[in-house]
């Protein structure tokens, strides 16, 4: 039987397709994954920046809103109930957001540069009266791990803000 291939080299030349053939399924999985990772971090990234240019477009352009988001710093207090409800559903609508981006950063799902806004960002709205009214509401939904973290945030940037946006006549 001359030029007929034997059964055993035919089978060992199907082994060798069928490990090429999954050495490119995983190329193709890694590839994938790569991708789906890309696209998660950027839906992630889309979705704080709505959310902010939502926020400061809302202060730019309803002078009630502008009005009310300030008291909820200055005047938390002698806010009523309706505005002190507003203020805890923009803090939990806001914390949500930070808290699960924190989340995926310990889980290794958000990139550097993203994790430095994202604290910058904590920095500053931590210690706001409605986020920490927020936060005593959703923290039991959050990792230890996160709650430390958030408890633990350097807050001195909040006078940092409050100053910045006083007139001459307001810091006397």
């Amino acid at each position: 039987m001359e030029g007929e291939m034997p059964l055993q080299e035919i089978y060992y030349i199907a082994e060798m397709i069928v490990g090429i053939a999954v050495i490119v399924s995983i190329v193709f999985v890694a590839v994938e994954l790569r991708q789906n990772t890309y696209m998660l971090r950027k839906s992630q990234s889309d979705q704080r920046r709505l959310h902010f240019n939502w926020l400061y477009e809302a202060n730019c352009t309803d002078p009630e809103f502008r009005a009310w988001h300030r008291r909820l710093d200055a005047d938390w207090d002698k806010l009523d109930e309706d505005e002190r409800y507003r203020g805890l559903n923009l803090g939990m609508r806001s914390l949500r957001l930070y808290l699960d981006e924190v989340t995926d950063y310990f889980d290794g799902q958000l990139s550097k540069s993203e994790w430095r806004i994202l604290q910058r960002n904590m920095e500053m709205v931590a210690r706001k009266p409605n986020i920490q009214l927020a936060y005593s509401v959703i923290k039991p939904a959050y990792s230890e791990k996160v709650q430390r973290w958030f408890e633990n945030l350097d807050s001195t940037v909040d006078s940092f803000l409050a100053n910045a946006v006083k007139t001459p006549t307001d810091q006397t």
